[in-house]
Parts: C-alpha cells; structure tokens; sequence
C-alpha cells in the first residue's frame, strides 16, 4: 500500500459519529482538513441508516469497509483519502430521537455499535488499511473503549464550543456547588461565576441539565473516561482566540482547537451536496443576487428541531411585519400538521421565499443577506461567524442556549429572543430582535462591526499558518 504511507506518516484515522446531521457535518470537515493536511487516510463511520442516506446504491453491511464510498484523493500527490463505512447503532432503519426512549437508544447504540465497530477495524486490519487512530463525537465513549480494547489510541472530537465543554467539567465537578444548586432548583435567581465565562443563568446552560437524564449521564462518562488520563488531549470544534478566556482557565485538558471545521471548498464539484436531505432547486441562489446588500432575513432551525404550529405562525407574522426580505427554510418532514403552515408554504408572500433545504454555506456567503434567525446549533453558529453573518437566536434544547449566551455576551454578534408562555417566541419579539440587529442603531452598528471582525480572526486560524491549522498538524505529528 504505497498510496497509504505517504510523508512516512500512514495513518489512517477512523471518525466515529452517530446518526445526526450536527455531528456527520463537523466529522466530515475534520476528516477532510486530516485527509489534506496529514495525507492520510480517514474513514468515516457512520451508522448503517445515514451511510445509507450518503450512498443510496451501496450495499455495504454494518462491520464492513464499503468500496464504493471512497472520495478522490485531496492531494495531487495521490494522498489524503476520505473513505466511509458503516456501523451498527442497533437501528438500521433509522430512529428519530423523538420516537425512541433515550436509554433504550443510548444502550443498544453501546451494545450494537461496540460490537459492529471493533468487526470494522478488524475488517481494515485484513484488508492492510490498519487503523492507527480512532477520534469519536460525544455520545461515543464507548468507541474508546473499543479502540483501547485493540491497543488504539482514541481522542475525544468535541463538536461544541469549548465554553460548553468547561461548563459540563465544572458542574460533574460540583464546582462552588454548581450542580447541586440546580439540583435544588433553584432556577428563578440561579446564577453562576464560571472561569473565563460570562454569567450564566439557568435559561443558559444546556437543557440536559435540568434534570437527571440519559443524555447527561452520557456527558458524564466522558469525563469518567478523560479522568483516566494526565492531562488527556481533546479536538474542540472551535478556534483558540474566540474562547481563550475560559481555554486558558481549563488546564486539567489540552483543548486542542481545530475549527470552526467549516469549509467552503469541502464539496467537489462531482458528488453533489452529499447532506441528509435533498437541496431545493427552487431557485434561491438567483433570488438572493435580486436582493439588496445585508437586506435579507435567512432563517433555518437545522435538521433535528421540529417546531410547532404556533411558533411557525408567529415566525411567519413576525417576519412579515418586520417589512424584509427573507429567505426560510422549512422543511416538510419538520413542519407540524397545520393549516396555517401550508398556507406558509403555498402563498410565500411578496418579500419572502420559503424552500425546503438550501446549501447553507452559500446563502450565508452571500452578500444579500444580513442576518440569520437560528436555533443556535453550534455547526451553524461558526458557518455565520466564519461568514460575518450576525444573529437572532432562538435556542430549543442541548447546548444551543448556552451557544446563544455567548454569542450575546462574549462576542457580541447577535442577540437571544426570548420565549413567551409555551416556550415560543411571539411575532412582535422577533421582529423586536431583527431592528436591533438589522437597524440603524448604535447597538446594531456594533454587532455588524464584531460580526465583520469575528469573521476575519475565524479565517485567519484556519489559514495555512493560523492557530487552528497549526495544532492539527501539532496534533497529527505528536500522535
């Protein structure tokens, strides 16, 4: 195998993630960034229903190495191969976690994926593509396990901003009695002071905290499994000038950031968008070059948020009062049985567009478009800081509060709405947050001033020579 031993180095990465766009995204950018800089090959495992998804005419089994799914090299010296593969995660048909009990999904991901995961690196291994490195998304502890079990090292990928990750360590540290104050809920006038944090309140920590949960339980084992070692390396999803603060303030790690692992020049040109759901022709790339400079409202919630009726209604009467072009992406398969919602869909309305999936990267590339109404995923945070883009933020669970705080309070490129009774945003307060980002304000001035200098610091870590490019060959050397 000539090809794998390119710069003496062979390696061959193997990227585990579960079955959800937030994390396929974020892997499949560090498995080209790796591919690129280190020539090396990386596959990347994904459960059997999304390889399904990428590849509709492979036939590959879980376990099992799939020839067809392999991309051009990146390299024009022939090296540097992004290849996929698929795993068990127990539902091969796909689950949503709406209709599948957390620890019943969470246990048969363990049992099930440990089993067809190990099945795959043996697979590689007969096949002379022995895998030298496994690096694993969040709900993936088990994935060390496996590669410990073969003698691999594995190397935690945290797909959240370090922020996140500092506040999760503190509380399953029960740091100045952080966790047992939740505990207590007491949630009206909880506040906390955290190293290298703005102040949080409760409406800013990660939903999971709130009450004893699978999901949480999960977080925890992380750092049960990080806790094994002297100061354990961590890949984070982020760039160190953005959160130097608290990166700075949590030396029981070494955070080695790499991102925002967003790459315009990720799609070659032949294998389509390669997303789990199909793009919308409907022409929105031609409808954005009719738009004036910053004027457009782009709104999108992600791939997992399903909204309901009522919050769809206030968000079309919202953005038809604030009088802007927008451009919304509202999926079908998301959008709650409503007449309303139809309505929506039929009518769009003289300033509006309305498509059911668009390349996200380009809109928000766009000059047309002047702010982005989001449910804060982190994966669409960094697209809009890396393309100057400020926020309105509408965050639904996870960590996309705590994302929406920072955006606010330590960056200053964007503002959180916030949720009347029911949880849901009213008309008026969205079109409340889109003047103050979009106006002419002093405080809307300034938002566009960080947003643009964000922007700039982003693309400058992920330059040949910038912060995030040099600790991931540090990292790829050092290994």
């Amino acid at each position: 195998m000539a090809n794998n031993h390119h710069h003496g180095q062979g390696h061959h990465f193997l990227l585990v993630t579960i079955a959800a766009q937030g994390q396929i995204n974020p892997a499949r950018h560090l498995a080209r960034r790796l591919a690129r800089i280190a020539g090396a090959r990386v596959t990347l495992a994904t459960p059997l229903s999304s390889h399904r998804h990428l590849f509709p005419e492979s036939l590959a089994a879980a376990g099992e190495p799939d020839k067809s799914a392999e991309e051009a090299p990146l390299n024009p010296d022939g090296s540097g191969i992004v290849a996929y593969a698929p795993y068990s995660d127990g539902f091969d048909e796909g689950a949503h976690m709406d209709n599948v009990e957390a620890d019943v999904l969470m246990g048969r991901l363990k049992s099930v994926g440990s089993r067809t995961l190990a099945a795959l690196v043996r697979n590689f291994a007969e096949q002379g593509y022995q895998i030298t490195c496994v690096l694993h998304t969040i709900l993936l502890t088990w994935a060390a396990d496996v590669a410990r079990d073969l003698g691999i090292p594995a190397i935690h990928y945290w797909i959240q901003p370090a922020s996140v990750f500092a506040i999760y360590y503190r509380y399953f540290q029960d740091h100045q009695g952080f966790a047992s104050a939740i505990a207590e809920e007491k949630e009206a006038s909880f506040s906390i002071e955290l190293p290298g944090l703005p102040t949080l309140r409760m409406k800013d920590l990660p939903s999971i905290m709130s009450k004893p949960n699978p999901f949480l339980s999960a977080h925890e084992e992380i750092f049960k499994d990080l806790a094994k070692y002297e100061k354990p390396k961590v890949l984070v999803n982020t760039f160190y000038e953005l959160e130097a603060s608290v990166i700075d303030e949590t030396p029981e790690f070494e955070l080695i950031t790499i991102g925002p692992v967003v790459d315009k020049s990720f799609v070659p040109a032949t294998t389509g968008s390669k997303d789990l759901f199909k793009e919308d022709a409907g022409g929105y790339m031609e409808w954005l070059d009719a738009q004036e400079e910053r004027s457009v409202v782009y709104v999108a919630f992600g791939s997992l948020t399903r909204l309901t009726v009522r919050q769809v209604e206030e968000l079309d009467r919202g953005l038809k009062e604030s009088g802007r072009p927008y451009l919304w992406v509202l999926r079908k398969d998301s959008r709650p049985e409503g007449v309303g919602v139809e309505r929506i869909w039929e009518e769009g309305s003289g300033k509006g567009k309305v498509v059911e999936w668009c390349s996200q990267v380009k809109v928000l590339g766009h000059k047309a478009v002047g702010c982005f109404v989001t449910h804060g995923g982190w994966n669409s945070t960094s697209e809009a800081l890396v393309s100057g883009v400020p926020m309105v933020m509408l965050p639904q669970w996870i960590e996309q509060a705590t994302n929406a705080r920072l955006v606010e309070a330590a960056w200053g490129i964007g503002l959180r709405v916030e949720a009347g009774e029911d949880k849901v945003v009213e008309a008026g307060e969205l079109s409340r947050g889109l003047d103050v980002v979009m106006g002419e304000g002093e405080r809307a001035k300034e938002i566009r001033r960080k947003a643009e200098e964000w922007k700039e610091k982003a693309r400058a870590a992920l330059a040949v020579g910038g912060s995030s490019s040099k600790n991931l060959k540090a990292f790829v050397h050092g290994l």
